[in-house]
């Protein structure tokens, strides 16, 4: 049976994508579809943790897991990948982090900014790179697939 707090995390990460989508004016009909997709993302990266991953890996399977969830939702709903992919990650995005880095420089403990600092950008690259590589994979099978077709 799944735990109090992870039912907790995941309702929350569902209401933040689905409110995030509303606040970015997105489809009525693909609110839903976002909330999905942020809870989804959430999940892998607790359990990932769980597993022991560190932060900046489970961040970064999260952000594949919510990209190729993004993908399949536009083309079910037709719609842009970016109305289900950006409040997907919202959840995931190292807000926290960037917070104390900047608490830190401006107390002048310039150690503590650099260990937080560089953990953000860590993470915050690691969801970059997700959504590379899966948008970069999606155009090669689509110019492939074209090919294929023309033939």
């Amino acid at each position: 049976m799944l735990e109090r707090s992870l039912v907790f995390q995941l309702i929350s990460a569902f209401i933040v994508s689905f409110s995030f989508a509303i606040l970015t004016n997105s489809p009525s009909k693909s609110l839903l579809y976002c909330g999905i997709n942020g809870m989804c993302g959430w999940f892998v990266n607790i359990l990932l943790l769980r597993f022991g991953f560190t932060q900046i890996l489970s961040v970064f399977f999260a952000a594949l897991a919510i990209n190729v969830l993004s993908e399949i939702f536009a083309r079910f709903l037709k719609n842009p990948v970016p109305i289900f992919l950006i409040p997907g990650l919202i959840p995931l995005v190292p807000g926290a982090g960037m917070y104390y880095t900047m608490t830190s420089l401006l107390k002048s403990q310039f150690d503590l900014a650099i260990k937080t600092g560089m953990q953000t950008l860590l993470i915050a690259g690691s969801i970059a790179v997700a959504i590379m590589l899966v948008t970069s994979f999606n155009w090669v099978f689509s110019a492939l697939n074209k090919k294929v077709e023309l033939k």
